[in-house]
């Protein structure tokens, strides 16, 4: 095979490549973004930065590759297809760093064993500070799953870990069931040993002086069921939120 044979070759396979990858993070993207409108459990990015990362090496390797084009055609055909990746790849990336920058990170940290309802009562003047982290912000809740901070509810986008925590001091990570995905199965009634955090839910202050409350369940999948069927009185917090 001549050389530029070989040239024309790789331009087509990396111009082809770059505009499947792009392709592919575009779909991924509205994949997620349906998913999450529909409350879907186990949603993850990983694909999609394992693509953004695979599209960004493509379009740095396309631009020698096609500066040395055969022809003008092919040259201007590769500056526009691997430059429209590139502006893809781009707004993906500035859209991502400022969500990151505008969501609230929290890691809650669950006795082990707790099964229940975890009630985070947020008060102006009351209650706890979260530990700050790097990424995230501690809150440890005590046996009885009520934990008040004085710190406010997040406002706009969050994250939250949820974490068994034992006496010696070992994390298990909780995993999210979903608001969408606890079935009523005879499999999800016999796990007994699967623990998750569900459907975490909340309200709004009416005024700066006012304090909210913010509440998820945590269970197996058995024993979330069985609180569906039976739910649990609600916690006396009137000393707390008049």
């Amino acid at each position: 095979m001549s050389p530029q044979a070989s040239r024309t070759r790789w331009f087509w396979i990396i111009t082809a490549g770059n505009v499947i990858v792009c392709a592919l993070l575009v779909v991924f993207i509205y994949a997620v973004m349906a998913a999450l409108a529909a409350f879907a459990a186990g949603v993850t990015e990983t694909p999609g930065f394992v693509l953004l990362g695979i599209g960004l090496i493509l379009t740095a390797v396309s631009w020698p590759i096609t500066r040395g084009a055969p022809s003008k055609r092919k040259r201007w055909l590769g500056y526009a297809l691997n430059g429209s990746a590139l502006a893809v790849y781009t707004l993906v990336l500035a859209t991502v760093a400022t969500l990151w920058l505008h969501t609230t990170r929290r890691r809650f940290l669950v006795p082990a064993g707790f099964q229940g309802e975890l009630i985070l009562v947020h008060t102006p003047n009351r209650g706890e500070l979260g530990r700050k982290g790097l990424l995230r912000t501690t809150y440890r809740f005590p046996g009885s799953g009520i934990l008040i901070t004085q710190d406010p509810p997040p406002a706009g986008l969050f994250s939250d870990r949820y974490e068994y925590i034992y006496p010696d001091g070992h994390l298990q990570k909780l995993g999210d069931a979903g608001p969408g995905t606890l079935h009523d199965t005879p499999e999800n009634r016999a796990n007994k040993t699967d623990v998750v955090t569900y459907f975490p839910r909340g309200d709004s202050p009416k005024s700066p002086t006012d304090c909210s409350i913010e509440e998820i369940s945590v269970g197996t999948r058995a024993f979330l069921l069985g609180r569906h069927d039976n739910p649990p009185a609600p916690p006396a917090l009137g000393a707390i939120c008049p």
